[in-house]
This record gives structure tokens, C-alpha cells and sequence, in this order.
């Protein structure tokens, strides 16, 4: 455990350290154009730079049997990625301070990669400042929410690469910062709010606007968050209602202001208020699979079946063009980590209620709430978009990561406590003996490793409740000049705290990263070299 500011400072500076070698490992690693969508997003730049102009999308730009030649003879030099150009519809932020790089790349791909891992950074620190934000006294779960960002592996390889996700990424986490502070500020008391807390709050909106549609959930989530701290007693000066419609104003018309241009540029350039783009995109890109046509062929079972299990991969790490998979026995393990993280925030909350309940007025206006919003605004922008196409990609639930990260991170603390460990144990081993179940039952063969991996995650967390606390005792009794029955001093944090916890705790971020420095090797370098 950290007992420090000094020592959670030093940590967070060896994850944002390691991070940036990880990044440039991959951006360095992974061949030319092969990460989603790159050429389209690299020619954006390009004619910014060269043209001075913005481009705008045009029937021919996107050919889907020339991307499918691309994809299938691995981009070799005699074949011009200057034709791939379907992302011009996008808004140009990314692309505008992207230009400076451009230029002194001298126009490679390199130093494009390299400002992504950059912006990458940036999200990776705000992470952890908002999970200090919504839990000040618990600096490891931050440290955990952020080491979750900088080595989720398809997180890491989706910022060394060119899009504009990583700057959209940086507003949605800096904006919701921002939200976070601004409800402790009202929290601790109403008569120190600025003003200009609230229109920085929706300029960082408007910017987002201007960088990712993905971005657009920020708006519905900040009026609610303003909304539901509207339900927080009126303060005594009696002009709640008037302050808080102030609020909205001040959130509200920097982000429309700054979006408005934009948005009428658009309307008058593709027509019928399209002031995205997207209706003039969806008939450019033809020959993209829709979710009705593949729906028709394949039917809703298999449907679901797809989406359930290429989100889960595409979200921990599916590389290339989406079509370079790790060893499915990687997946599984992943999957098993996803459950024991989620085991272990059922139990938290399980405990919260068991120890008191939940005041629900407090809860809805907590910064827990927030995240909550964030991630719920994010899945049903995932589900809208899948609605007309074909796009399970994990990497669209990134907008979410504040949420994400602290999720994840507060799950495995928790599931490593003692009680925890064995409740979570338990229900694991009940999984793995239903699943040994129903496969025999429908007259399948169960998988091996699913099977082991299921089972002996089951046990280890059984064993680690029933005997760690004997470890624990055998540490201390082994520590020289510490009385194990003292209530001071290192003795008393070691019986509160433990060293196998935080160990274990901080080895599943250590995977993580030493699985990011083996998947370029492994998996990327050895399918996509063309």
C-alpha cells in the first residue's frame, strides 16, 4: 500500500514511463497502414498539410474492393494508399495539430504514430487524476485505473496509431474531470462555485464536437450530472432554481458555439441537415456489412454470438484491420480476470448494503454517478451504431475508459480482501461446474482450457482466502525489531494492509504490460510483415 503522496507520485510516473516505451514499441513494431481506418486518417492530414484546405467526402472514396486488396496483399508499396480517403467527413481537430507532426516527419507515418502516443498519455494521467477525484483516500485504486489504461493491449495499440480516438479520448476524460471536481465543489459548498468551472466544462464539449462524434455523449452526460446535483437540497440563499439554470446556460452555449460552424459547413456541403456527415458517409462506404443484411443471412443467434465474443476480444485485443486474434486460451484468461473484477464490485456493493445501505439521494449526485452515466451514455452509443452496421470492435467502449479503469481496478482490490476472495471463489467454481454441465447436457465437448483455467482461478482464490492470512502472519513474525501485537508502526499497516494483496493486485497490471511487450512479437510482426 501506498502511504505517501511522494510514493504515488513516483508510481504514477513509472506507469506513464512505461506506458510511453509500450507505445512506441507498437508504433515502431507494427507495419505501415495497418491499424484501423490509418490511411484514410493519414490522408486527412496529408491534404490538410499539402492543400491548406479542408477535404471534403466524395463518391469514390472509399473503394471496398481496392481495401480488400490492401488488406489481403498486406499494403506493399506498389499499391497506393492515396485512393483511401473515407475519412473525410470527420470533424478536423485531430487532424489540424496533427499537421505540425506531419511536418516534421517530413510526411512519414512515424512521428503521426508517436503524437498519439502522446495524446495516449494524456488520457492515461487524467484517468488517474479522475479516479482520485471520485476516491481521494484510496490512491492505489487510481494507480490501478490508470495502469488499467496505459496496458490494456488494444488500448495501447489504438493509441500508436493514427485516428483521432486518442484526442477525443483526452477531452471525454478531461471534460468528465472537470465534472468530477465540480461536484465536489458544490458538495463541500455551493458559495465557492466559479462560473467558469461550468463553461469550461462545455468549451471542452464543444472541442469534442469539433474531434469525434463519439464525443457527442459528453453533452447528454454533463446535463445530467447537473441535473441530478439539482436534486441536492436547495441552499440556503433560496436561489437554487436560478443557479441552476445558470448552470446549463454556461454548459450548454460555449459547446453549441464552438460545434455551429462546423455544423453549417456540413449542412451546406452534403445537404439535408447532415450536419455530421454520416447520412452522405453511410452512402459512400457501400459494401460495408449492415447489421440487417448480416442479420438476414445468419440469423439473431449467431448475431448475438458474434457480438458478445468480439466485443470481449476486440476490447482486450484484436490488432491490424481486425483481423489479428491472440491464442483463444488468452482470451479465456482475460475473460475469467473481467468476472473476478466484476465479482469483486458486486461484493463491495453487496457489503455497502449489508453495512448500512446506499442513500440513493447522495448516490445518483456522486461522482460514482458520473462514471456510471459515462459508461452507460457509452454502450448505448456502441448499440446505436451496431444498429446499421457490422461493428463490434471493443475499441469503441474506449470513450468510457475513466469508467472502465476505475471498475476494473476497484474490482480486483476488492476480490483480493479475504471474504471477498472466497465468495468469488466460490461462484467461480460453481461456474466452471455449470458450464461442465450444460456442455455434457446438449451432448458437446467441453473445452479444456476453458475448463482448467475456470476451475483452477476458482481455487486459487479459495486457497489465497482461506491461507493468506497465515502468510500474512509468518511475514510479520519474520520482520526483525516489529511487534506483530502492537498497534503502531509498520507492524499494524502490515496487519492491515498485507503484502500479498497489493502484490497480487499490482501483478495483474505487470501482465498486462508484459503481455503488450510480447504481442508485437508474437502476433502482430509475424501475420502483418508484408
Amino acid at each position: 500500500m501506498l502511504r505517501s503522496s511522494s510514493a504515488a507520485a513516483y508510481a504514477l510516473l513509472l506507469i506513464l514511463v512505461a506506458y510511453a516505451a509500450l507505445g512506441a514499441l507498437f508504433a515502431v513494431t507494427t507495419p505501415a497502414w495497418q491499424n484501423p481506418d490509418e490511411p484514410a486518417h493519414y490522408n486527412y492530414i496529408a491534404h490538410l498539410a499539402t492543400e491548406w484546405q479542408f477535404p471534403a467526402l466524395r463518391m469514390g472514396d472509399y473503394d471496398e474492393a481496392y481495401l480488400q486488396r490492401l488488406k489481403a496483399e498486406k499494403f506493399p508499396p506498389a499499391l497506393s494508399v492515396e485512393p483511401v480517403r473515407y475519412e473525410s467527413h470527420q470533424p478536423p481537430l485531430y487532424y489540424l495539430i496533427s499537421v505540425p507532426f506531419y511536418w516534421l516527419g517530413r510526411g512519414g507515418l512515424l512521428a503521426l504514430r508517436l503524437f498519439g502516443v502522446a495524446l495516449g498519455a494524456g488520457v492515461v494521467l487524467l484517468i488517474y487524476l479522475c479516479a482520485r477525484a471520485v476516491a481521494p483516500e484510496s490512491p492505489h485504486i487510481a494507480l490501478g485505473a490508470a495502469a488499467f489504461a496505459a496496458f490494456l493491449p488494444m488500448h495501447t495499440a489504438l493509441m500508436a496509431s493514427v485516428n483521432n480516438d486518442a484526442l477525443a479520448e483526452l477531452l471525454i476524460a478531461a471534460t468528465v474531470l472537470l465534472l468530477l471536481r465540480w461536484q465536489r465543489t458544490v458538495a463541500e459548498g455551493r458559495s465557492v462555485e466559479r462560473p467558469g468551472n461550468m463553461a469550461a466544462i462545455g468549451i471542452l464539449i464543444g472541442l469534442g464536437f469539433l474531434t469525434k462524434a463519439t464525443a457527442y455523449i459528453l453533452l447528454p452526460v454533463a446535463i445530467a450530472v447537473v441535473a441530478l446535483n439539482a436534486l441536492r437540497p436547495v441552499d440556503a440563499g433560496g436561489d437554487g432554481l436560478r443557479r441552476h439554470i445558470g448552470r446549463f446556460g454556461l454548459l450548454v452555449a460555449p459547446a453549441l458555439i464552438l460545434g455551429l460552424p462546423w455544423w453549417i459547413r456540413n449542412s451546406l456541403l452534403y445537404g439535408d441537415l447532415d450536419i455530421l456527415g454520416l447520412r452522405w458517409h453511410d452512402a459512400v462506404v457501400t459494401g460495408q456489412p449492415t447489421a440487417a443484411g448480416w442479420i438476414a443471412e445468419n440469423g439473431w443467434g449467431a448475431y448475438w454470438e458474434r457480438a458478445w465474443t468480439f466485443t470481449v476480444k476486440s476490447f482486450w485485443g484484436v490488432f491490424g484491420w481486425m483481423g489479428v486474434f491472440m491464442d483463444a486460451r488468452i482470451y479465456t484468461f482475460l475473460l475469467i480476470l473481467s468476472a473476478m473484477a466484476a465479482l469483486g464490485l458486486l461484493f463491495g456493493i453487496l457489503r455497502r448494503t449489508a453495512s448500512g445501505g446506499i442513500e440513493w439521494r447522495v448516490f445518483i449526485s456522486s461522482p460514482w454517478m458520473t462514471l456510471i452515466l459515462l459508461w452507460l451514455a457509452t454502450l448505448a452509443a456502441y448499440g446505436w451504431y451496431n444498429l446499421g452496421f457490422i461493428q463490434h470492435q471493443g475499441r469503441y467502449l474506449f470513450p468510457a475508459l475513466p469508467a472502465w479503469g476505475l471498475f476494473f481496478a476497484q474490482g480486483w482490490w476488492v476480490v483480493l480482501e479475504r471474504r471477498a476472495s472466497l465468495f468469488a471463489g466460490g461462484i467461480l467454481l460453481v461456474a466452471s461446474s455449470g458450464y461442465l454441465l450444460l456442455v455434457t447436457l446438449l451432448g458437446n465437448e467441453a473445452d479444456r482450457w476453458t475448463l482448467l483455467l475456470l476451475g483452477a482461478s476458482g481455487v486459487g482464490l479459495l486457497l489465497y482466502g482461506l491461507f493468506s492470512h497465515r502468510v500474512e502472519r509468518i511475514v510479520r513474525g519474520g520482520r526483525s525489531g516489529e511487534k506483530a501485537g502492537s498497534g503502531y508502526g509498520p507492524a499494524s499497516n502490515l496487519r492491515k494492509d498485507g503484502v500479498l494483496h497489493p502484490i497480487l493486485y499490482g501483478g495483474l497490471f505487470l501482465a498486462l504490460a508484459a503481455m503488450d511487450i510480447a504481442i508485437p512479437f508474437l502476433y502482430i510482426v509475424p501475420q502483418l510483415r508484408s
